[in-house]
């Protein structure tokens, strides 16, 4: 098989049930911060050390700087380590921080946790999509990396769930116990991650430019792409090297525009309902106790959060179908 061969036969393999599980695998980071966006709000009026207001911003938003940090380091760390063991590292660092969260005895416990929680998101959701793009299809590579923001959404939604069900059952617990396990909770598909993402192969972008053939090989194996010899890798590795990106005018446009739909989007607050949405809905939708309050704007938050999963389901189905621009 030779090396143009090799690129066609990638870009053109089926997406068979191994590319949705590697996604699965790489998108958990998605779904640990949909869960995080959702828990604090749901935690939120429970947490019972009487913070400022500047220290109840950061609650919130010390994740978000921490995930802005660490998408920035997580570029030339994945370049020199790979994508694969970064993806290791950010869910054990997740595990760590929900699980430091739910064990705080103090306020600046729990908003140094809250960072390394960030820390971890923004480096495995700035990874997860560069480690999916290098080995998804042509034909399939809309959905495949669609499938991080469909997880990010549905992890609110199942977030909020958690969070009113265990209201609702242990409601003398909400104060001492309960924004403990909302939090905590979260370890747990961090752990579950952490296990099988160390059976994921490494990308085999990053293996043939760093020359690991007998990895790559086993990798390609995996994709189902087999009888790749030494020689086609050794001359596509020099391919790859040799073509340095082309910042074309199209190119620059797709990413000024893009850049700036991503800009907007955030510019209109659509992250508030969901970072805050209990908070936000308790006292205008309460009623009776404060328990009930809380109660019904995680109800309230949860419909959001539902429509937005179902409509980012609707559109992972159809974007490889219609088109991004469509």
């Amino acid at each position: 098989m030779g090396e143009e061969e090799l690129l066609k036969k990638m870009d053109l393999n089926s997406a068979t049930k191994i590319y949705w599980t590697l996604t699965a695998l790489a998108t958990i980071g998605g779904f640990l911060f949909g869960y995080d966006t959702a828990d604090i709000g749901t935690a939120l009026d429970l947490i019972p050390y009487h913070l400022s207001a500047f220290a109840l911003g950061y609650l919130v938003a010390g994740a978000s700087l921490g995930a802005a940090i660490g998408a920035i380091i997580a570029g030339p760390l994945t370049d020199k380590y790979g994508r694969k063991s970064i993806l290791l590292i950010d869910a054990l660092i997740y595990a760590i921080g929900a699980i430091v969260s739910a064990l705080t005895i103090n306020a600046d416990m729990l908003l140094i946790a809250r960072t390394f929680i960030g820390l971890a998101v923004g480096a495995d959701s700035a990874i997860a999509t560069a480690y999916i793009a290098e080995y998804a299809p042509k034909n399939k590579r809309g959905s495949l990396e669609m499938l991080q923001e469909w997880m990010i959404t549905a992890a609110q939604t199942i977030s909020y769930i958690i969070g009113f069900f265990i209201l609702f059952e242990f409601p003398s617990l909400a104060y001492n116990l309960d924004w403990r396990v909302i939090l905590g909770l979260a370890a747990i598909p961090a752990i579950i991650g952490l296990i099988y993402r160390m059976k994921m192969p490494e990308s085999p972008r990053w293996l043939l430019i760093k020359g690991k053939f007998d990895k790559l090989k086993q990798t390609l194996s995996i994709l189902g792409i087999n009888n790749v010899s030494d020689d086609d890798l050794y001359a596509l590795a020099n391919q790859v090297k040799a073509d340095k990106p082309k910042f074309t005018p199209g190119v620059k446009r797709a990413l000024l525009v893009g850049g700036l739909w991503m800009m907007f989007q955030q510019i209109t607050g659509i992250n508030i309902p969901f970072y805050y949405g209990p908070y936000i809905f308790a006292p205008f939708f309460g009623g009776g106790d404060g328990l009930s309050a809380i109660r019904t704007g995680i109800l309230a938050t949860l419909i959001i959060s539902a429509t937005q999963t179902i409509i980012v389901l609707v559109a992972l189905k159809y974007i490889d179908q219609i088109g991004r621009k469509g």
